[in-house]
């Protein structure tokens, strides 16, 4: 659905940003809600065979653990919605990790 409203997106300039909602949308849907809770997900993540495959190094983990009242709290999850299509894609694209 996102692609289809972003290739309308020449029609009509606010289908881009539909597009981007309903992208942005599923995001969350696929994610955690809290910033630390993400960052434990990726540092205990597991290869295919059961072995350690952090995605997060060790320092990462201990600074958001030692600060992780204050960097939850310092995220604005309402600025998801600012993006259009093309930035969220490149975002997607270049910067998400999956686990």
């Amino acid at each position: 659905m996102a692609e289809t409203a972003a290739y309308l997106n020449m029609l009509h300039p606010d289908c881009g940003r539909l597009a981007a909602r309903i992208a942005v949308t599923a995001l969350h849907k696929r994610t955690e809600a809290v910033f630390s809770d993400t960052i434990e997900k990726l540092y205990r993540y597991k290869g295919h065979n059961g072995e350690n495959a952090a995605l997060i190094a060790d320092d990462v983990y201990q600074v958001v653990q030692d600060n992780k009242e204050v960097l939850n709290n310092a995220i604005n999850y309402k600025r998801d919605w600012d993006y259009d299509f093309f930035g969220y894609k490149t975002l997607e694209k270049s910067y998400l990790l999956k686990v």
